[in-house]
């Protein structure tokens, strides 16, 4: 009797971490835009799409769509992509909360501060880089930069984010590869930077939001299939 409850604990014990292995942790990164409740739109609509074991991890955490929604994330307000690069923040992150799927959205304050074109990619490098040393099969959900309100950032502003976009356009599909893609998503060309802000930068909750969750959810979806698929390999081959 007592090997049989022995055996029976270590079955269960096994079941759960077989369970826990398959959740497939998501990790939005950026800076103040990661932050809103797009977030919680999407997490609507990946469940509405019958999508279950996700886990949205990160050191923050919102208020965002009230109970059942996963506050957390890496959405840190005033970051700037070159900043993360050169301090290794995203590293510390990573150790932390190690992601399956990253969604990213970094750069707009970059433009801000006048960083080249050139030095934010470079920051990209780095910052792929540092995602896939900890997960080679990391899901990288990259988005370019939202428009910004010309009657608040002027016109060097809202040139600057449609060069970096033009960029990250070319940018993004070349540095995806079979072990860790990188799937584009474009959060800028349906996007009115006055009717769907509520600052002519982040976006609003009643259009806003919703704009950005569309754009995420193709991708995010395709994402988590794929991680759960290898994470699933993994935990046959552990159990055999």
């Amino acid at each position: 009797m007592f090997r049989l409850a022995t055996l029976i604990l270590w079955l269960l014990t096994l079941a759960n971490q077989v369970c826990e292995a398959q959740t497939v942790k998501v990790m939005p990164f950026g800076a103040s835009i990661v932050s809103r409740c797009w977030r919680a739109n999407l997490q609507a609509k990946l469940k509405n799409a019958g999508m279950k074991d996700f886990d949205f991890v990160g050191s923050k955490t919102g208020t965002c769509g009230g109970n059942g929604v996963d506050q957390d994330h890496e959405g840190h307000p005033g970051a700037l992509a070159t900043d993360y690069a050169k301090n290794g923040d995203l590293v510390g992150w990573l150790n932390t909360n190690p992601p399956d799927v990253v969604l990213m959205l970094v750069g707009t304050n970059d433009v801000l501060r006048k960083k080249s074109t050139n030095e934010i990619l470079a920051a990209y490098d780095t910052l792929l880089d540092q995602m896939r040393n900890k997960n080679p099969r990391v899901q990288i959900i990259f988005s370019n930069l939202l428009p910004l309100d010309p009657a608040r950032f002027g016109a060097d502003g809202v040139q600057g984010i449609k060069t970096l976009n033009a960029a990250i356009a070319s940018y993004a599909p070349k540095k995806s590869n079979l072990k860790s893609p990188v799937y584009f998503v474009d959060n800028f060309t349906e996007f009115d930077p006055v009717k769907d802000t509520d600052d002519g930068e982040h976006p609003n909750t009643s259009t806003g939001i919703e704009k950005m969750a569309v754009q995420f959810f193709k991708p995010t979806q395709t994402a988590i299939k794929a991680a759960r698929a290898v994470k699933t390999m993994k935990s046959r081959i552990v159990v055999r």
